[in-house]
């Protein structure tokens, strides 16, 4: 049992290592403050998609694709409008936020549940690591705290890395500009693999 868990936890500190959109948004919101905010959006959304995989397994129910192939142009459309809306910021916005701190909690969340495909992920990726013959809800629950707590760790870890990065005229120019470009091609991809999985 214990081995299972700590291959698990090695297989999703991998997976959340490589930079995604809630990271982009990290590294983003590093510019103008510490991003606990968005940190804390970005994990609970990944424990809704969890959960939400979680009980598929359970009940055994069949996800039709189709659904959540459309979700996915969806989630690839917003993603790459808030990419545009990031290179488009200015100090307006930057106040707008300061004076609106859950702007970045909503916005965090919103990201990180409007990609569907990381439910198919998971629905392929949790079975391996769920024994039948062990309680599931006890099982599911220590897989839910491992995979919060090494998103926890790593987005902290991104933005302690950003704000470092920050501190140089070099880092400046480039976080200014990337996490947004990022957030571009994310959201074209996704859209791009949505539209033809639909035809």
């Amino acid at each position: 049992m214990i081995t299972t868990y700590v291959a698990f936890a090695a297989a999703i500190t991998l997976l959340i290592a490589s930079p995604g959109p809630v990271v982009a948004l990290v590294m983003n919101d590093s510019r103008r403050a510490w991003p606990g905010k968005t940190i804390l959006g970005g994990v609970l959304s990944a424990q809704i998609l969890l959960v939400s995989a979680l009980l598929l397994i359970y009940l055994a129910l069949d996800v039709d694709p189709q659904v959540l192939h459309v979700g996915q142009v969806i989630g690839g459309v917003y993603l790459a409008w808030l990419g545009f809306s990031t290179l488009l910021s200015d100090e307006q916005d930057d106040r707008l936020n300061r004076e609106q701190p859950n702007t970045y909690f909503w916005r965090a969340l919103k990201v990180g549940l409007s990609n569907p495909k990381d439910i198919l992920f998971f629905l392929a990726f949790l079975p391996s690591f769920i024994l039948p013959i062990e309680p599931f809800f006890q099982q599911a629950l220590t897989l839910l705290l491992i995979w919060g707590a090494i998103d926890l760790s790593i987005l902290v870890g991104y933005s302690l890395l950003s704000r470092r990065v920050l501190a140089t005229r070099f880092g400046r120019l480039i976080l200014g500009q990337a996490p947004g470009y990022i957030l571009i091609a994310l959201g074209l991809l996704s859209c791009v693999s949505g539209l033809q999985r639909l035809t």
